[in-house]
């Protein structure tokens, strides 16, 4: 996970505009060791940290940013980013063709990935678009106001 408390955290001592950069650069730094070690079927979600998440109809009004990462086979990884929470998406097959790699899709395919997705081999890549989502695109101050929530995959059980 990563810790608001941990070595990034902003200090008021440090100079204005340093820590942040900083602390964006261990997040960057964090997916992708992170990504390493999570195997197929694993499933990570960013967001605001200090969101319940709780599924209440009010959250239907809401900006929640969000943004998953879904591990396939061969190394391919799916990102999505939304501005609603994310349930798991059911996939029909962890397989992914060469040719929808590293290409941005903003289809209807989930309705709640309000911002598209995208597959890639590159952990580095997927590491950047969750950075930029929220530095960028939603203007967090910081990585300290993020959660984040792993689920381990779940084996099928078996057949006959």
């Amino acid at each position: 996970m990563f810790d608001a408390h941990g070595p990034d955290a902003a200090h008021s001592s440090d100079p204005e505009g340093v820590r942040p950069v900083a602390a964006w650069s261990a997040m960057y730094d964090w997916l992708v060791d992170s990504l390493a070690g999570m195997p197929a079927g694993a499933v990570l979600d960013l967001g605001p940290s200090d969101h319940d998440g709780n599924g209440d109809a009010d959250d239907d009004d809401l900006d929640v940013p969000c943004a998953q990462i879904l591990v396939l086979r061969e190394r391919t990884m799916m990102v999505r980013l939304s501005t609603a929470v994310m349930d798991i998406p059911a996939v029909a097959a962890y397989a992914v063709p060469n040719a929808m790699l590293d290409r941005w899709n903003y289809e209807d395919r989930f309705r709640d990935c309000t911002h598209g997705y995208l597959l890639s081999r590159s952990r580095r890549t997927v590491a950047g678009i969750c950075v930029a989502w929220f530095r960028d695109r939603r203007a967090f101050p910081s990585p300290t106001a993020l959660g984040c929530s792993y689920t381990a995959p779940s084996a099928a059980p078996h057949i006959g």
